[in-house]
């Protein structure tokens, strides 16, 4: 509370310079449309990553084309992914029209993938080609554990040479460690990771990719989403879980968004805001806590839709 007083004494304070109009405008409901394309970028890597263990286990899927070095291990196989088949999320033909995994496989259960979506679509651009490389999986059982770090992310890559793997048994080892790293359990932990780690659980049914979940965990901004003004936005989820039973929002766990910037007119841009997701699939979140421009929605429920 001390927080939001500090917030509201700041904005009283800048009143005699700025319009009243301007302020009610000023005040406003979390954007979650920015959390929602990291949510799709993330959940899609997940799924991609899901996808390859499957055809690797010795599931076929018609959406997959599989071209593969050798029917043992280690091995590197290539593949490319139709994204509008019925076992992807709904929202996946909208965000690429293929996505081109390259794989290095040391043993069954553990893997060192590149991603290549062709025609990523932002939200507010459509990039040609969006490459995240080195990206360490391991099986677990019925879970699929996958690391994705903001350094990994290339914007239009030369596709010939990024899909090239060629990697020593020490930089295989050193990739797969980053899976070892403890899941931040707090939101401002999370903030400065500028990774996400993602959680698959399979059901037990590898030909069955449809019904499997995704839990996300992490923060930073992996795919950068153009604003109306000069702002910073960060982000962080802890355990955001993503069910086959809803397709309209996350039914579990938390995320933080926080923006800091200046409009072209000179006026701040500031707030946080914490939101709680519910098993209700109703596409809404809660607010558990918001200050700055976002104090007006504290305990309320804001839109968050997939």
């Amino acid at each position: 509370m001390y927080k939001v007083y500090n917030a509201l004494l700041f904005l009283i304070l800048l009143l005699p310079e700025f319009s009243c109009k301007k302020i009610m405008n000023y005040f406003r409901e979390p954007e979650t449309e920015i959390l929602t394309e990291t949510i799709h970028s993330t959940a899609l890597t997940g799924y991609a990553a899901n996808l390859a263990m499957a055809v690797m286990a010795g599931q076929t899927f018609s959406n997959v084309s599989v071209t593969r070095s050798n029917p043992g291990f280690p091995c590197t196989t290539l593949m490319v992914v139709d994204p509008s088949a019925e076992n992807c999320f709904y929202f996946a033909p909208e965000k690429a029209s293929a996505i081109t995994i390259a794989g290095l496989w040391p043993d069954e259960s553990t893997a060192i993938l590149t991603l290549l979506y062709t025609n990523y679509n932002t939200g507010t651009s459509v990039l040609d080609l969006l490459g995240i490389e080195t990206i360490p999986v391991i099986r677990d059982g019925n879970n699929i554990h996958v690391a994705l770090a903001s350094m990994d992310i290339r914007l239009n890559p030369d596709q010939g040479s990024f899909l090239q793997l060629n990697l020593n048994t020490l930089e295989i080892q050193s990739e797969l460690l980053r899976l070892e790293a403890p899941r931040p359990a707090d939101v401002y932990v999370a903030l400065e990771q500028n990774a996400y780690y993602i959680d698959v659980d399979n059901q037990g049914t590898d030909d069955h990719i449809a019904d499997d979940s995704y839990t996300l965990t992490g923060g930073g901004q992996l795919i950068e989403v153009a604003g109306n003004s000069a702002e910073i936005v960060q982000q962080a989820m802890i355990e955001v879980n993503i069910s086959p039973a809803c397709i309209t929002n996350p039914v579990a766990g938390i995320a933080l968004m926080k923006v800091t910037g200046l409009e072209s007119d000179g006026f701040p841009e500031l707030g946080t805001a914490i939101l709680e997701c519910g098993p209700t699939c109703d596409g809404m979140a809660h607010v558990f806590i918001a200050t700055g421009m976002y104090v007006g929605s504290n305990g309320q429920d804001v839109p968050f839709r997939l």
